[in-house]
């Protein structure tokens, strides 16, 4: 029984990593920017970008990630764009959706590279 537990344990495991946030790239060769997606605490789907790498002097990036979210009443679903404020390269920007919101997607922007 503790077998077939660890198989199905491992089995599971291996499909999440595979299934994992892919990482967006938007930075030049010589630098690169990954960006990740989770959920946090309360559900809400939050994007974190980091960029390393060589850059120009003073250049900047962000964290953008759309979202669906269901307004109203009547409940009908809009899609909205956000994006974190731009932070130097060495350090990493995140933003995040509000309640009853499902991710659509996410990424990076880099200005001054």
């Amino acid at each position: 029984m503790k077998l077939k537990f660890a198989v199905a344990t491992l089995a599971v495991a291996s499909a999440l990593s595979v299934l994992g946030a892919p990482a967006v790239s938007a930075a030049p060769a010589n630098g690169g920017c990954r960006t990740t997606a989770e959920l946090d605490g309360k559900g809400r789907p939050n994007a974190t970008s980091r960029c390393t790498g060589r850059f120009a002097s003073g250049a900047q990036h962000r964290a953008k990630i759309i979202c669906d979210t269901v307004q109203g009443a009547r409940e009908h679903v809009v899609r909205r764009t956000y994006r974190s404020d731009w932070t130097p390269t060495g350090s990493a920007a995140s933003v995040r959706c509000g309640f009853k919101s499902f991710l659509v997607g996410f990424g990076s922007e880099v200005r001054g590279a």
